[in-house]
């Protein structure tokens, strides 16, 4: 099992890959079978399993949702998990919209890599940047 010092950097790595886009990265950090949901009701509450379905799910996450900055709030660190508080400047590149919000994310770090990573958001938000009308 990897120590806290570890699981950070792997978390602030995935973060890094994730703000600058970097598909490639990012699937070097996940597991080959990571899991990956973003949670919530209506469309952008996602899951998907396995290399094909995460960089599918991720490549439309970063072409939609781009990010301008991220401040970490708070990580905790407990065992193989790591719980993140983050706030963030997000653009939509579908609608134009730039918006500051808050997310937390929950991650399962095993042999080095992310194995899970559950994300909670406003998906109403998220919903209404992507530029589909509610339901």
């Amino acid at each position: 099992m990897a120590d806290r010092g570890e699981i950070e950097r792997i978390v602030r790595e995935a973060y890094a890959a994730r703000r600058d886009g970097d598909l490639d990265a990012l699937s070097r950090i996940f597991a080959e079978s990571a899991e990956f949901r973003l949670t919530g009701s209506g469309p952008l509450a996602i899951s998907a399993t396995g290399a094909k379905q995460f960089k599918h799910v991720v490549q439309e996450l970063i072409t939609v949702f781009e990010w301008l900055d991220q401040t970490i709030l708070t990580i905790i660190i407990e065992g193989s998990r790591a719980a993140v508080h983050w706030r963030g400047t997000i653009r939509s590149t579908a609608t134009g919209e730039t918006v500051e919000t808050e997310l937390v994310d929950i991650f399962r770090i095993e042999n080095g890599r992310i194995a899970s990573l559950i994300e909670f958001c406003d998906t109403a938000l998220a919903t209404r940047l992507t530029g589909t009308p509610p339901a």
